[in-house]
């Protein structure tokens, strides 16, 4: 059986429509390529979120940080709820509360020299958390490949569209919860097929109560014409 070294997880905020949660995936990124290179691995939240048994069963045997934007917590509590307690929960809203605001910029491509700072601030904040999960697990061995998560981009994840109401609605990660989906072969007319993509989704796209409806048949509708596509 394949094996890889040991490497703790990390969780970061999905969220896009808050400057936060670029915030968090570009520290990720620092830490993964620049402060703890080889020690750690990123997990994609709607990937997760949406059923894949490697990301939540890594989780559930190994330490595993997460790094929300906001105190939502939509990361935290995905992995409590689907593979148990985390070993460290940051949220950049706290590590920054005492720092100038942020510009406001949702791509990384136009961060300003302050949200830059913010970003290596939450990266050494997010490295000092993993060495302290390292120091306190009593994990030894090797990962095995099967157990290993098979998303490490810790970027902005592809976005996919929805027709909600009239009005175009873009989803973080829409493709990859599809694909998931589609390998649990869960059927596209499945009378839960619709609540169980609505379920995955509203952790951490809100949506209102008067839309849940709507926002179901979008997604039910979306998840077929994705099936007719491959």
């Amino acid at each position: 059986m394949a094996e890889q070294a040991i490497k703790i997880g990390i969780i970061s905020c999905a969220g896009e429509e808050l400057p936060e949660g670029t915030i968090s995936r570009l520290a990720v990124r620092r830490v993964l390529e620049r402060l703890r290179p080889g020690q750690t691995v990123s997990i994609c939240l709607p990937l997760f979120l949406a059923g894949a048994e490697g990301e939540r069963e890594f989780a559930r045997n190994y330490p595993t940080i997460t790094i929300d934007g906001c105190d939502k917590q939509c990361a935290k509590w995905g992995t409590e709820t689907y593979s148990g307690a985390v070993s460290a929960a940051l949220v950049v809203t706290d590590i920054l509360r005492d720092r100038p605001p942020l510009s406001g910029a949702r791509s990384g491509r136009k961060l300003t020299r302050s949200d830059l700072a913010a970003v290596e601030l939450v990266a050494a904040r997010l490295a000092e958390a993993l060495d302290q999960a390292a120091a306190a697990s009593d994990v030894s061995g090797s990962v095995p490949a099967e157990m290993s998560p098979s998303c490490g981009c810790a970027v902005a994840l592809p976005a996919g569209t929805i027709q909600v109401n009239g009005k175009t609605v873009e989803i973080a990660g829409l493709p990859l919860i599809f694909r998931q989906c589609q390998e649990d072969e869960l059927a596209p007319d499945h009378p839960d097929t619709g609540e169980r993509l609505l379920e995955v989704v509203r952790v951490y796209h809100v949506i209102a109560e008067t839309e849940e409806q709507a926002y179901q048949d979008a997604l039910a509708e979306a998840y077929r014409a994705y099936l007719a596509s491959q």
